[in-house]
């Protein structure tokens, strides 16, 4: 029996890989688990990275996504699709990394950023990514989350303005903010170093 069952199911993914977020959700909030793994797929990696991002700490980025996932699949038949399912999914990881955030206040200053080794190639690279992370810490939560959902998801102000909450005047204000945090930062950062 087990047999004949798979043909379905494989027919089904690859039904489901080329369907629409929408499409995605609608079959999940039907009970297809086919369906929940394919949202899994297409954005585990984008809300891991999003929350490590905002929380510098990969265990707890990946507490967050596994969250984030489930309060999707309760919540998958309240979406109504006046939003991307990325936008909205945003939203979830945003919500939850903040209020982690509010619970545990961490302190990061520039002091405790490593000393960058001369490096080339990957070293270099994986040395510049740290330096970034350690900048970010730095810059305050609610301007951080805006910066990187444009610099690093490539949302537009619309997006944002959608998975935040928040009036698109706001966004670009928290945009222009965050930016000027983090070269300040990034500038402090070089003079501490002599570059």
């Amino acid at each position: 029996m087990e047999e004949a069952i798979r043909p379905q199911v494989v027919a089904l993914d690859a039904r489901l890989a080329t369907a629409s977020d929408a499409e995605v959700v609608a079959a999940c909030a039907d009970g297809v688990p086919e369906a929940f793994r394919e949202l899994l797929r297409r954005y585990r990696k984008s809300a891991m990275t999003l929350a490590y991002q905002m929380l510098g700490n990969g265990e707890d980025a990946e507490d967050i996504a596994q969250e984030a996932f489930v309060r999707v699949f309760q919540a998958a038949p309240k979406f109504r699709g006046e939003s991307a399912f990325s936008t909205w999914l945003y939203r979830i990881v945003t919500n939850l990394c903040l209020g982690r955030m509010r619970r545990r206040r961490p302190t990061v200053t520039l002091e405790a950023v490593p000393e960058p080794r001369a490096a080339e190639g990957p070293a270099k690279q994986v040395a510049e990514g740290m330096l970034t992370r350690e900048v970010l810490a730095g810059v305050p939560p609610e301007l951080r989350v805006v910066l990187l959902l444009r610099e690093q998801e490539g949302l537009s102000y619309r997006e944002i303005s959608g998975a935040l909450g928040l009036p698109m005047g706001t966004v670009r204000s928290r945009l222009s903010k965050g930016r000027k945090r983090f070269r300040k930062l990034w500038n402090q950062l070089g003079e501490s170093r002599g570059k």
